[in-house]
């Protein structure tokens, strides 16, 4: 064997010195790695709280190489925008305004995030990117940099970079495949702790939920308890009222329980003579004052009330108005010549008797130490009708036998559900705790019937839109169901009754299908049921025949039978549905078209019905579009004197000149659908106001609103403002509102007629005798005009009835000073019958050959004076 030379020798010990020092470099990254995703997994399964993780991770990376420069960007998919997650650097700072996140894109780490792959940067290399456009310099140049891509998957979501900035220190290739191991596992337990922060986070919201729920409970239980101790009281008061032959005992017993109710200190009742021109006050106690003796009517708040007809609460501002609108007058000496005391909180209430005042029940404080509010008003008010009724029951004693039974059957009821309620009360704390194992089910679950949801019910009609590509021989029907009278039902017997109602209707529905199909509740009356696996698409309808016929059985609640029936909307699959929404949507459309023609039937959508869908929906655009260009104009109908045939006024309807259409008139219905009719009202009267600002000539235009500008308070401030833009010509115009639109609103919203009376404009109750003829609105809301509906005026030549009507409502108008406009003047007998009636004003097609060529500038204002 030949033997090595010294030097040959020397290079063979150095080559196995420099394999082993790799093996060993290699041996050691493989250790790092190890260790480094060994302290990373501890960290995603500890950790739940991204604020704390990145520091985790920097601390980690900082133990394996130089990271005192470390960040963490990630790119939000969608948008593709730059989002800094964690930054620790030397030199720049985000919060000084050095560095912007969307910075990032422009520089390395951009670069890094376009081409996918780790990036090792030198200074030269630095330079030669710049050159070649690929980044921009971004921040301080840093000596070394390294930044490797955040993978998931095959998607790259964001970059992990460190540097240096000393010279003498460098990144490694080993360094690059350190960073890109923890880069590759950091995503991974982004994941994880994002899963769970996300998780406590959903834990920590149910808790607080349940909490308000908790607290919502005991303060209904607190509520329900003063309930019963009013119920208590007033049924002191029911029983006294039946049994106290003596009416001096019974106003002293009547005060004794309104004193455990409020502070009742100074209280008296006063009476009317059957002249209706004097006040007696059998009931009479006063800190200060003496009995009070009879005496004739004057302006007090006792007075005040009677003239009102409601219960009054006055303090201090409300009592210095009054004085100073001359509404009361406040007496400074009694007969006698001695000082009064004023009350600072006076609350009354008039004892009514079939809409007819007997006289007033009235309690009043003489300090600052307590003031009277809405609860004790609610009580006096229900005090002093059982006080008249006591008052009543010798005229009529049987009446006074049926109003203490039906009291005594309404606080049965009432302690029966206040029990009934407690005990759900009870048992819903005790299942509170079990409220974690049932998040699932009440999720997807309608917590009354106990059907699927919406959620869940879109959930399992979209898993079958899943199954198309899969299936080419997919049968599926979707039907929609409404309750015909529920509303009714609900309104008039309660939502006691409603919810078990619904409860019956569900258990009912799941009897006429099959255990695969799914029925589900959306919400109110409204149900869905998916069939599935059906072998003919008429199998749907004699499904919707079934329950057709279940519904219409009837059911007894409360003792009594109720009977209802079911809309129903059929909507088959079919390959040109692209998604669960549009099919739901075709199954809603046949439904309505269902109740439309006549209710209690089913309704297949068909091709047809999207049309018809697809025009509406073209000509609420075109109404949106008309609303922005304002291409809706007034037309004026007149209204002259029914005896000389002057001009009085003239009646404004809107009209849209469509562009392909013509000239339309009767759309209102679709603007209110299209939710743009008070915009297009708003923009009539501004044509109105410009039009009486340049027409000098003494002529109200009436102008009908919708209710819309009464019931939303932005919509009622638009209204205000415009009119109170022009106050000169306010006295000229006149604003209706229709007789069965009012009805329907609560005193809060009819309160706001009071306030544009106040602005100077005049009001116009429009189509009245169309529906209830409500004699409350004439005498309590201050209309200057009331317009008969044209059905009304066409049908007084054949019923004697409406004729009565005429004369009492002319009567009325001659009592609270409001004028009549009658509509639908067409032929001459109705004209002159209502002539001889007294009716002021008439309006019609007649009415425009009647109408005179030139009016004298001074008849209208003359007439309305």
């Amino acid at each position: 064997m030949k033997e090595l030379t010294p030097r040959a020798s020397n290079r063979q010990h150095s080559g196995q010195i420099r394999r082993l020092t790799s093996l060993l470099k290699k041996y050691q990254l493989a250790y790092a790695v190890q260790q480094a995703l060994l302290d990373l997994s501890e960290l995603a399964s500890t950790l739940t709280d991204m604020a704390q993780f990145y520091p985790k991770i920097h601390s980690l990376v900082n133990q394996h190489l130089a990271a005192d420069n470390f960040f963490v960007v990630l790119v939000d998919q969608p948008s593709g925008r730059f989002q800094v997650e964690y930054y620790a650097d030397e030199m720049d700072s985000l919060d000084a305004g050095q560095l912007d996140p969307a910075d990032f894109a422009k520089g390395m780490t951009g670069y890094v995030y376009r081409t996918g792959q780790p990036l090792l940067c030198d200074a030269d290399k630095f330079r030669q990117l710049i050159a070649a456009g690929d980044i921009e310099s971004q921040g301080t140049p840093s000596h070394h940099w390294l930044g490797v891509p955040l993978r998931r998957g095959h998607l790259v979501i964001g970059v992990m970079a460190v540097q240096l900035y000393e010279d003498g220190r460098l990144y490694e290739q080993h360094d690059v495949d350190l960073l890109t191991e923890i880069a590759m596992h950091t995503v991974t337990a982004i994941d994880r702790v994002k899963s769970r922060e996300l998780l406590e986070q959903t834990v920590r919201e149910r808790t607080r939920q349940l909490q308000n729920t908790n607290q919502s409970l005991q303060r209904e239980i607190r509520e329900r308890s003063n309930a019963e101790k009013l119920q208590a009281a007033l049924y002191k008061i029911s029983e006294l009222t039946a049994t106290e032959p003596d009416m001096t005992a019974f106003y002293r017993q009547v005060h004794q329980i309104l004193s455990d109710l409020m502070p009742a200190d100074n209280c008296y009742i006063a009476l009317l003579d059957e002249s209706g021109k004097s006040l007696s006050f059998p009931f009479f106690v006063d800190q200060y004052s003496p009995p009070a003796t009879e005496r004739p009517l004057r302006k007090g708040f006792t007075e005040y009330v009677l003239r009102v007809g409601e219960a009054r609460l006055i303090n201090k501002e409300l009592s210095d108005l009054l004085v100073a609108q001359g509404e009361v007058i406040r007496l400074v000496q009694d007969n006698g010549g001695s000082p009064l005391p004023h009350a600072t909180s006076w609350l009354g209430a008039p004892l009514l008797i079939e809409q007819q005042a007997l006289g007033v029940i009235a309690v009043q404080s003489y300090h600052q130490d307590y003031i009277y509010g809405d609860n004790e008003l609610n009580i006096l008010r229900f005090v002093s009708q059982h006080i008249a009724v006591a008052i009543q029951r010798r005229l009529n004693t049987e009446q006074q036998k049926l109003h203490q039974e039906d009291l005594e059957r309404k606080i049965f009821e009432r302690t029966r559900e206040l029990r009934q309620t407690n005990l759900f009360l009870r048992l819903q704390v005790e299942e509170r705790k079990k409220a974690e194992e049932k998040l699932f089910h009440e999720a997807n679950h309608d917590a009354l019937t106990g059907l699927a949801n919406r959620q869940m019910f879109m959930l399992q009609l979209k898993q079958k839109f899943a199954l198309r590509n899969r299936e080419s021989n997919l049968k599926f029907a979707l039907l929609f169901i409404d309750l015909d009278r529920f509303k009714l039902i609900n309104d008039t017997m309660g939502h006691h009754a409603g919810d078990a109602f619904l409860i019956e209707i569900s258990k009912r529905l799941l009897l006429t299908v099959r255990e695969h199909d799914l029925v589900a509740r959306l919400g109110g009356d409204e149900f869905v049921v998916l069939l599935t696996q059906l072998q003919q698409e008429a199998d749907a309808e004699d499904v919707a025949d079934r329950i057709i016929e279940a519904v219409r059985q009837p059911m007894v609640l409360q003792g009594q039978s109720l009977y209802s029936g079911a809309s129903i909307g059929i909507a088959h699959y079919d390959a040109s549905y692209t998604n669960a929404d549009g099919m739901l949507r075709d199954a809603d459309a046949a439904m309505y078209q269902a109740k439309s023609l006549g209710r209690n039937r089913f309704v297949i959508f068909t091709e047809s019905m999207r049309q018809q869908l697809l025009q509406e929906l073209s000509l609420e655009q075109a109404l949106h579009q008309a609303v922005n260009e304002q291409q809706f104009s007034v037309a004026y109908d007149p209204i002259i004197c029914s005896e000389k045939h002057h001009t009085l006024g003239y009646a404004a309807r809107m009209q849209w000149q469509h562009p392909q259409l013509g000239w339309q008139q009767d759309f209102c219905q679709q603007a209110a659908q299209a939710g743009v009719l008070a915009q297009i009202e708003l923009q009539l009267l501004q044509q109105i106001l410009e039009l009486l600002s340049s027409q000098p000539q003494p002529a109200v235009i009436c102008l009908p609103l919708c209710v819309q500008h009464l019931t939303h308070p932005v919509q009622f401030d638009r209204l205000q403002k415009m009119l109170a833009a022009r106050p000169q010509v306010l006295h000229r115009l006149s604003l209706g509102f229709a007789e069965y639109e009012l009805m329907k609103l609560n005193n809060t919203a009819l309160s706001y007629l009071h306030n544009l009376k106040r602005l100077g404009v005049r009001l116009t109750l429009e189509n009245f005798g169309a529906d209830m003829m409500p004699l409350g609105l004439l005498t309590g809301y201050p209309f200057d005009f009331v317009r008969l509906e044209a059905s009304f005026c066409r049908s007084l030549l054949r019923q004697t009835q409406k004729r009565q009507l005429l004369d009492l409502l002319i009567t009325l108008a001659q009592n609270y000073k409001f004028r009549m406009i009658a509509d639908g003047i067409d032929d001459h007998a109705v004209r002159e019958l209502l002539v001889n009636a007294g009716c002021c004003y008439l309006q019609g097609q007649l009415v425009k050959q009647l109408q005179p060529s030139q009016q004298e500038e001074s008849v209208f204002l003359q007439q309305l004076a």
